[in-house]
């Protein structure tokens, strides 16, 4: 099973949001996520939680776990995919907090 991802985990990819170039190398954070439910002292980042690259450009979190839930929305692992602006998949996590597959 993937570590869960939290607030202030990073995500890996690309930010196509910087005309005129179509898309270019990025990374960022996650930097939303739900309180309730916390994982290692952060917020757990969930489906539909927002990122941040280091351009400034927002994404949002687009797949997550399935069989585990915070409120009533998937939480997100390293491997999910984000999208947005910011297009790539989050790479680190709490590796002592697993969600399923």
């Amino acid at each position: 099973m993937p570590d869960t991802s939290r607030v202030q985990d990073l995500w890996n990819g690309i930010c196509c949001c910087h005309p005129p170039i179509p898309c270019i190398p990025m990374g960022g954070w996650i930097i939303e996520g739900s309180g309730d439910c916390g994982s290692a002292a952060f917020a757990q980042a969930r489906q539909q939680d927002m990122t941040i690259g280091y351009c400034g450009h927002p994404g949002y979190i687009v797949t997550s776990s399935s069989t585990c839930l915070c409120n009533s929305r998937g939480k997100a692992r390293v491997g999910d995919q984000v999208n947005g602006c910011n297009i790539g998949q989050i790479i680190t996590g709490a590796p002592d907090f697993q969600s399923g597959g």
